[in-house]
């Protein structure tokens, strides 16, 4: 792990700093953690990812939708293309104009707070750095995957979106592409976005909407996502917080996914 990285995290509830240990082997344990002695935190890294969350302890719509992810990881990019065709939506065209929004600059630190499977990197200039955060061990296993094709620098965190492992005003750019519709906790993730962002920073927030899970409720292996979706799919700016700048909510793609933009003021 990388001296600037270590910098930049916290433990995801307590917000502590967090220091790096590196232990002996013993029957296929980790050998590196981030610690918090004086906390008593302990968060293993397993093949490089550090571990915010026990998956078996995640609750709720988070971890139905973990569990969804995690199943369908190695098919996803191909379902995803699947789904978008269906809608007469070009995937390319879709990721380029989501990441042109972003106000990306050489240097930027950028963080994708639901990374998957990372299908956005393409079109992440190389000149920033990129933190991307998810729940699902499987999709970052792909996205570690894609990273390392690339050559890109990016570094990959397993934790939820609604504590997230930074520290306060840390990155340029701060994303959710996708995923937020089924949170446990939308306003809580939105928050944390907003926490760790820093002041000035767009915050842009992007998923599918109503039109399209009812499009796609029926498809076998897409339809794992809309089955029988417990609240209605709409747009969550009542969950920005005040006294943010620049709120600007539309509707893209013929009605097929909702955008949420905003700035924290300076």
């Amino acid at each position: 792990m990388r001296v600037e990285t270590l910098e930049i995290l916290c433990s995801p509830r307590e917000h502590v700093p967090l220091a790096l240990e590196t232990r002996p082997p013993r029957n296929g344990d980790a050998t590196e953690f981030l610690v918090n002695r004086e906390h008593g935190l302990e968060f293993p890294i397993r093949d490089g990812i550090p571990i915010f969350v026990d998956q078996q302890a995640i609750s709720g719509l988070n971890g139905r939708f973990r569990r969804i992810y995690d199943s369908w990881a190695p098919f996803y990019d191909l379902l995803s293309r699947v789904g978008l065709a269906i809608l007469g939506v070009s995937e390319q065209k879709l990721r380029r104009d989501f990441v042109d929004r972003l106000e990306i600059r050489n240097g930027s630190h950028v963080l994708s707070t639901s990374v998957g499977t990372g299908s956005d990197l393409s079109f992440i200039p190389r000149g920033c750095k990129f933190y991307g955060n998810d729940l699902s061990a499987g999709m970052l296993r792909v996205c570690q995957s894609r990273v390392h094709r690339l050559g890109m620098l990016a570094e990959l965190f397993l934790g939820e979106a609604e504590h997230l492992p930074f520290r306060d005003e840390t990155f340029d750019v701060v994303y959710q592409m996708g995923g937020i519709n089924f949170f446990s906790d939308q306003a809580q993730a939105i928050r944390e976005m907003v926490r760790v962002a820093k002041k000035g920073t767009r915050i842009v927030i992007m998923d599918e909407t109503e039109k399209v899970a009812k499009t796609l409720e029926n498809v076998p292996g897409i339809n794992a996502w809309f089955r029988h979706h417990r609240r209605p799919i709409v747009p969550p700016v009542e969950y920005v917080p005040p006294g943010m700048e620049d709120i600007e909510t539309r509707e893209l793609y013929d009605g097929q996914a909702w955008l949420i933009s905003f700035r924290k003021p300076h």
